[in-house]
């Protein structure tokens, strides 16, 4: 290969991959606006729609996993097709029934639609990351947040206020099957490494080899740190807009709006960050992630004003994009096979994202949905302080290798 070659590919790759990402972020965002303004539309409360929003958490959780060794066997391009088609049969179907219930049950099927195209995507960007540098190690979840948070949101607003809930989810499952279509010219220059079919036998079954994967303490607190920040981002996403109309009595567009502009930060952040945490370190990263996610939540559950939920929802995006920013540099230059660590990766953000969403529906239940975001404070400072004191832990015995 000649150096002119080697050094295009990795170009376009990213150009494509980050096209791509967006129209699915795009896709997604616009399925989740649509979705929570039907919900409301139909009579959901604050518990039911916590349940919506976790039935579709709940499917990609039951299978992120397993399509870690399906797209490590069969390949990203054909897995990511097959995926694409039931979101885009399932979004067509939802208008043809009532109630919230059927929303609920449409989404966990869609839910297991997910992961297969999540994991094909996150396991290809994570191969070329050693070529396209640790700098850009956020534009894959930029490239995705600017479709899912600006774009979709934007869309999913303007779908449901001019044309109705029933064409918004016509496009929706029109833009699924886009995707799939795009999908087959995509990938078609990827090289595809087979996994022999004994391979899982022989290491003692997927589950086996998940323990030995969370042997590694990267990979175990890059997926409890992705846990932690999937169900933050859950959290905000699902209840922002109820909160936003019922307690700051704030207007649609204005509710939407907040998503829109979090969603604005976060790929602000995604793209802009990791020069910073190149050059500031990881410890540095790790504190300010904390600082920002506790001040973010601190505005959200104390202020009624626009600016302030905005400013709430802004630092959740720097604290969010920060930390995620860590994790991939850190799994990236793991030794351990990219789909099946991108597997356990997005498994953690999706059981995020099931807790974050249903916990999120009981807590507002038991103490009021105001109160919301100051109760997943003492959580986040949990969650800190076991890494820290496991980090103390293996001090010592590093110190005493190395003496």
């Amino acid at each position: 290969m000649s150096q002119s070659d080697s050094t295009r590919r990795p170009a376009a790759f990213l150009a494509n991959f980050m096209l791509l990402a967006a129209f699915s972020g795009a896709t997604i965002g616009m399925a989740k606006i649509i979705t929570t303004l039907y919900a409301i539309e139909i009579g959901a409360n604050a518990m039911q729609l916590g349940i919506i929003a976790a039935m579709e958490s709940l499917g990609m959780v039951l299978l992120t996993l397993p399509a870690g060794f399906v797209i490590a066997r069969y390949g990203a391009r054909r897995v990511y097709f097959l995926a694409s088609l039931g979101p885009m049969l399932l979004n067509l179907a939802i208008p043809l029934f009532g109630g919230w219930v059927w929303l609920a049950v449409a989404r966990l099927l869609i839910g297991l639609c997910i992961p297969f195209r999540i994991v094909a995507m996150n396991s290809a960007f994570l191969r070329q990351l050693k070529r396209i540098g640790n700098d850009k190690a956020g534009w894959y979840r930029g490239s995705l947040t600017l479709g899912m948070g600006l774009l979709g949101p934007l869309l999913g607003n303007w779908l449901s206020g001019s044309s109705g809930f029933t064409f918004g989810f016509v496009v929706i499952g029109l833009c699924f099957g886009l995707m799939a279509v795009y999908s087959l010219g995509f990938w078609e220059g990827e090289q595809i490494v087979p996994v022999d079919a004994d391979a899982a036998d022989e290491l003692g079954g997927i589950f086996a080899q998940v323990k030995a994967m969370l042997a590694h303490v990267e990979i175990a607190e890059s997926c409890l740190i992705e846990l932690l920040s999937g169900a933050t981002n859950a959290l905000f996403g699902t209840f922002i807009i109820l909160l936003a109309m019922d307690v700051a009595q704030l207007s649609q567009n204005q509710a939407v709006s907040l998503v829109m502009i979090q969603g604005l930060a976060s790929v602000v952040a995604l793209f802009g960050f990791g020069y910073l945490v190149e050059r500031s370190g990881r410890r540095f990263a790790y504190i300010a992630s904390l600082s920002a996610a506790l001040l973010g939540l601190l505005l959200l559950g104390s202020a009624h004003g626009y600016w302030l939920l905005a400013a709430g929802g802004v630092l959740l995006s720097a604290a969010a994009a920060l930390i995620h920013l860590v994790n991939m540099a850190q799994l990236g230059e793991h030794s351990v096979d990219k789909s099946k660590i991108s597997g356990l990766f997005n498994l953690a953000g999706m059981l995020g994202g099931f807790s974050g969403a249903l916990l999120g529906g009981v807590i507002s239940q038991l103490v009021g949905l105001g109160n919301l975001f100051l109760c997943w404070m003492p959580l986040v400072l949990l969650a800190a302080l076991f890494c820290w004191l496991r980090k103390q832990r293996r001090l010592p015995s590093a110190v005493a290798l190395e003496g």
